[in-house]
């Protein structure tokens, strides 16, 4: 009876030994497909950080070796109105933008998803065409355009208006810039995806209870939603400080810098061969970006899973 013992455990203890060394052999693993990941993001998102936030307190000098200035790249930035401007332009259509297309890809995205399944699919692909964003700009440049655009033919040839100054008005060119995030904006597709993992039994119980279609939005729809609600505000926020391409190739900051946000005078001082100033400009608006998040965060409390 003992040799059985002893055989049994020797058998237990030859099965379970190698088991350090397998864990060791995934962990391995899992570093493998790790490791390029981590040198990418290193390579070129946390160096180019660090190498900016250095910049910033040098004379950025790329055609000689910089020289230590301390804070004056950041006072030249506090003495230029024009700074202040951008922060001015960028806040106003961050603000515009959440605000306008916030609401509506939720609301669609759960109409959308009401429709018959030919319908919906049919929506689905019209409406988050994916395009790149260059060729979005290049088709509402044409949209805008005064002398033969989209937009100035309805205008003036449908609906018999006056000319319309769309991107030349300085009290209007920021809605028109927003304009086109409302009809292509990409967390709608986060939305749907969302309401199309809600099991169908939910549904299913609510309508036996006697719940019309907005009652289910209400109660089944919109709670679910909310995890996606928040990450679609955090990357807008960040998306909207950080706006470049939409302004610049729609309107180059025109009319009379109405339009110019703050990256775009960031590529201004490189242009002037600024770089210190430059470099100390992005690192401004990278803390304003995080202090905006933290902010948020802090006022969101509630967890969005409850």
């Amino acid at each position: 009876m003992s040799k059985n013992l002893v055989g049994e455990t020797t058998a237990v203890g030859a099965i379970s030994a190698p088991a350090p060394t397998l864990r060791r052999r995934n962990r391995f693993e899992i570093w493998l497909f790790l490791i390029p990941a981590i040198l990418f993001q290193l390579s070129w998102g946390w160096l180019p950080l660090v190498m900016s936030f250095v910049l910033s307190f040098t004379s950025g000098d790329i055609l000689q070796t910089p020289s230590f200035v301390g804070l004056d790249n950041y006072q030249h930035l506090w003495t230029d109105q024009e700074v202040f401007r951008s922060f001015q332009v960028t806040y106003l259509y961050s603000g515009l933008n959440i605000l306008l297309t916030f609401a509506l890809p939720i609301i669609a995205g759960i109409f959308i998803m009401e429709m018959p399944k030919r319908v919906t699919y049919a929506m689905m692909f019209l409406w988050f065409l994916p395009l790149s964003s260059i060729t979005t700009i290049m088709l509402w440049r044409y949209f805008y355009d005064p002398s033969y655009g989209l937009f100035e033919y309805i205008a003036t040839g449908i609906l018999h208006l006056p000319h319309q100054a769309f991107l030349s008005d300085a009290n209007q060119v920021l809605f028109w810039l927003v304009f086109p995030n409302i009809l292509f904006f990409g967390p709608g597709l986060l939305y749907m995806a969302t309401i199309q993992g809600i099991p169908s039994s939910y549904f299913e119980a609510a309508e036996v209870e006697g719940a019309g279609m907005f009652r289910k939005i209400w109660t089944i729809t919109l709670p679910r939603l909310r995890p996606i609600v928040f990450l679609s505000l955090f990357l807008a926020i960040a998306g909207s400080l950080q706006i470049y391409d939409l302004p610049q190739f729609l309107t180059q900051g025109e009319p009379a810098g109405a339009s110019r946000v703050v990256m775009m005078y960031v590529y201004k001082l490189i242009d002037s061969t600024r770089y210190g100033d430059a470099t100390a400009l992005s690192c401004i608006v990278f803390a304003l970006t995080l202090a905006m998040i933290f902010l948020f965060r802090a006022l969101v409390k509630e967890d969005p899973d409850a």
